[in-house]
């Protein structure tokens, strides 16, 4: 039981994370075509802020419909009327697409306290049902 729980907890941090996601207008999304020679970027989202991003950031671009595309950083091209990543095989019209791109970003805090919520949830479970184990046993009283 203590193997699963660990392995649970494992593949939770690694892989359903939290997320802080940025927007950023298509323009910025134009310069994360090519590689920066430093290997990194730094694109402002629609507030102005500074975000940075390399070869491991998540990146999306939404259809008009609501369907999220993923994006590798740097290994896309954008023509005039098209968004074409190969290595995902999409070729898309960037009149169907939403204005803002998304960059997402994973929030160590809100994953530590999302798995920190997950391990107290189940120790609680386990508390009652041992409790309810311990308790459920009636007296009988031999003649």
């Amino acid at each position: 039981m203590k193997r699963l729980v660990a392995l649970t907890v494992v593949v939770a941090f690694f892989s359903l994370g939290c997320y802080n996601t940025y927007y950023i207008p298509r323009s910025e999304l134009g310069t994360l075509q090519e590689p920066p020679e430093a290997g990194k970027a730094t694109v402002k989202d629609s507030a102005g802020q500074g975000v940075q991003v390399d070869e491991e950031t998540r990146l999306f671009v939404r259809s008009t419909g609501g369907k999220r595309y993923p994006i590798t950083p740097f290994n896309f091209k954008m023509t005039e009327s098209q968004l074409v990543a190969s290595d995902r095989d999409y070729i898309l019209d960037l009149g169907e697409l939403r204005e803002p791109a998304e960059v997402d970003h994973m929030s160590n805090w809100k994953t530590g306290l999302w798995i920190a919520g997950g391990v107290a949830v189940a120790a609680t479970i386990i508390g009652l049902i041992a409790w309810a184990s311990a308790t459920s046993g009636g007296s009988q009283k031999s003649q």
